[in-house]
């Protein structure tokens, strides 16, 4: 038994000299691929709309957000716009618009009016209808004002003719006391 253990062991040994263990395989490791690393893209911005005198769908966005700017400016605001702009068409449309705020004066109104009509006539269709909008508010917005200070007007002659009127019915009272009282002293001298 002691030669059987033996003679097992010898064919496990053996055994194990037999089948050549596998060798690591040495590899060089491969280059990692580069990383790409893309960054998060950017979410495109639109063109940002330039104000000319065409009529795109982004001049004429363009053209409502400086209608929208320029309610929003005050006075000195408007005044400084005014300087900044240069002598091109461009900056006369926009001109107009800065004079015909609101805010402004009636006779600057009413000039810019005018010259925004003759504008209308000279500006691409689709630019011009949109500005007609302007002009037709404006218009309304000019009338009104008008009917309004000729109302006025109109109230004041009125006022003057009554207060003229009170005074000639106060002078005229008065003379009538006055000959009443006449009267009365005729009466009381011719009838004792």
């Amino acid at each position: 038994m002691k030669r059987l253990s033996l003679v097992g062991l010898v064919l496990l040994l053996a055994g194990c000299q037999g089948v050549p263990a596998p060798l690591p395989e040495i590899t060089k490791p491969k280059p990692e691929p580069e990383k790409i690393v893309e960054q998060p893209a950017k979410p495109t911005e639109p063109a940002k709309p330039t104000l000319a005198l065409s009529d795109d769908s982004l001049t004429l966005q363009a053209w409502q957000q400086y209608r929208r700017e320029v309610l929003q400016m005050n006075s000195s605001q408007r005044d400084a716009a005014l300087k900044a702009l240069d002598k091109t068409p461009v900056a006369e449309l926009q001109s107009l618009f800065i004079r015909l705020h609101p805010d402004t004066s009636y006779a600057v109104r009413f000039k810019a009016q005018n010259q925004l009509a003759e504008q209308l006539n000279k500006l691409p269709v689709g630019l011009s209808n949109l500005l007609r909008w302007d002009y037709a508010w404006n218009q309304k917005l000019l009338e009104s004002e008008s009917a309004v200070k000729a109302l006025g007007r109109l109230n004041g002659q009125q006022q003057d003719n009554l207060d003229k009127l009170l005074k000639q019915n106060k002078d005229l009272q008065k003379k009538i006391d006055a000959l009443t009282a006449i009267e009365a002293k005729l009466n009381q001298s011719g009838g004792g």
